[in-house]
């Protein structure tokens, strides 16, 4: 590595960008291997999948990298690169979700279901657990609840991307939300006083 200068996250997206540098894109690939990776794995249980997907993410990214633009500098350029990296990642993830036509059909929805449901977690929970847990939620469940309380969709945003009514879209977060808890508490044998175990 005589004569090179190290690179940053930062100056690797724009070199890239730039010139499509071979350097720059393995140290963006091997700098953002894992935060991908964790985002496709929230979306597909099966690891063959969340690596193709994961591969396939970069791929788009690096044909697309000159349409990223940031103001930013440092940490906040870094930051914006990875949530713009991570929209990419989560529409590839959609899109492998309903080419295997795992976003069942949709059954019926009870509105009173729309009510609002709190979910308190421990702090004793690790990533592991909660993986574990999300998991075990239908596909519909768990892709919306990715999209909306990790992703930071709107339901908007996730009626557009699933092409569904945005009603659905709550009613089915309010449906993980309720599993997941049930989920918790009979993982930590926890008895709720609300009655949903």
């Amino acid at each position: 590595m005589k004569g090179k200068r190290a690179l940053s996250l930062e100056s690797a997206v724009r070199s890239c960008a730039q010139d499509g540098d071979e350097r720059s894109k393995e140290f963006i690939y091997k700098s953002c291997y894992g935060y991908v990776r964790a985002i496709t794995m929230r979306y597909v249980k099966n690891g063959f999948d969340a690596e193709e997907l994961t591969n396939e993410s970069f791929i788009r990214a690096f044909g697309k990298i000159s349409m990223f633009n940031s103001g930013d500098l440092g940490d906040r350029y870094e930051k914006s690169f990875r949530a713009w990296l991570a929209r990419i990642t989560v529409n590839i993830s959609i899109d492998f979700l309903r080419s295997q036509k795992q976003l069942i059909a949709l059954d019926d929805i009870n509105e009173s279901e729309l009510e609002q449901q709190q979910v308190e977690v421990s702090g004793n929970l690790n990533v592991e657990d909660i993986m574990k847990l999300l998991s075990q939620l239908p596909e519909i469940q768990r892709t919306i609840f990715n999209l909306y309380e990790v992703e930071g969709y709107s339901h908007e945003e996730v009626s557009v991307l699933l092409s569904i009514p945005e009603s659905t879209s709550r009613t089915y977060l309010t449906r993980a939300k309720k599993k997941l808890r049930k989920l918790y508490l009979a993982s930590t044998n926890i008895t709720d006083c609300n009655g949903y175990v």
